[in-house]
């Protein structure tokens, strides 16, 4: 006998709502305001009855393929990130527009939490402390922008469900190099990976193609 849903843990209906959504919306069984409004509500929602109403209607549920890759990658990420040392940091952004850069001391894991946010990590002048660094990344209807310096190598190995990961980085194949390797899910969102332009350097392409127009 199936467990009552008012017995059931919240957190456990409410991803099991946000996945069928998304298979339905995949899917073309909702518009896209519908997905979003009820996507909405599901996130905001404590409410169990709320949570499931929003996908009352719906008859498409997840299916194998989807649960599987899911779970296996998931899996492997919440155990190479599931600790609290001091060299794993950890950011959540919701409903947000922000930037971390600087001189920061980078950790050997990164767990980035975005929804509905705009997050960019900059690691231009980020000071790196171990040659490989793993950013876990969960974006739902978010755009994550990530900054590296020149050389550094990106390795993704993120899943993406309606998201595009766009890199602009010709870092270098050498596995000795600093590398970033970049984990986790996305859903609805974007990854772009590329290196900052200075100002200086931004100024030189203005001039130079000032220069153009007037030869």
């Amino acid at each position: 006998m199936p467990v009552i849903t008012e017995d059931r843990p919240l957190k456990n209906i409410r991803e099991e709502v946000i996945d069928q959504l998304v298979m339905n919306y995949a899917h073309q069984e909702i518009t896209l305001e519908a997905f979003e409004k009820r996507l909405d509500l599901a996130i905001d929602t404590d409410e169990r009855n709320v949570l499931l109403e929003q996908v009352a209607d719906l008859d498409l549920t997840t299916d194998s393929k989807y649960q599987k890759t899911k779970a296996e990658k998931l899996s492997k990420d919440e155990r190479f990130f599931d600790d609290d040392s001091e060299n794993h940091e950890k950011i959540i952004k919701v409903l947000s527009s922000t930037t971390q850069n600087g001189p920061w001391v980078v950790g050997e894991k990164i767990s980035v939490t975005s929804i509905l946010s705009d997050f960019k990590l900059d690691f231009t002048d980020a000071i790196f402390k171990f040659p490989v660094v793993h950013i876990k990344m969960f974006g739902l209807l978010t755009q994550n922008t990530i900054f590296v310096p020149e050389g550094v190598r990106v390795v993704c190995k993120n899943s993406s469900y309606l998201s595009t990961v766009n890199s602009r980085v010709s870092g270098s194949a050498d596995e000795n190099t600093q590398t970033i390797v970049i984990h986790g899910v996305s859903i609805l969102s974007s990854i772009d990976i590329k290196i900052r332009v200075t100002m200086k350097e931004k100024w030189l392409d203005f001039a130079g193609g000032v220069k153009d127009l007037f030869n």
